[in-house]
């Protein structure tokens, strides 16, 4: 049996998938009405984040590509909002004061 050689875009692609799929087990590409791509995951919920506004993916690659972006931004909002919750701020302000 021959191995296969991936070229360098499909070692990306591989790459792109297990980073979109390690993060959205079951995430597969559909095509909408438009003819536009998009993923969703095995709940039927599209994966990428609808707030961040990113433009229906003319092809499979960019469906994924827009994936990987849209589950890395929410994940750097995520810990932001954390790093910044007013609990945490509360509890520093009265540490410093010397409260508590």
């Amino acid at each position: 049996m021959k191995k296969k050689i991936l070229t360098d875009k499909e070692k990306e692609f591989k790459k792109l998938k297990r980073f979109v799929q390690k993060r959205a087990p079951g995430a597969r590409t559909i095509i909408e009405s438009d003819g536009t791509y998009s993923l969703i995951d095995t709940q039927g919920e599209y994966v990428i984040n609808n707030s961040l506004m990113l433009p229906s993916a003319p092809t499979i690659r960019k469906a994924w590509e827009y994936a990987k972006y849209s589950l890395w931004y929410s994940n750097m909002i995520q810990k932001s909002n954390a790093a910044f919750c007013e609990e945490k701020i509360y509890k520093k302000l009265i540490k410093e004061s010397g409260g508590e």
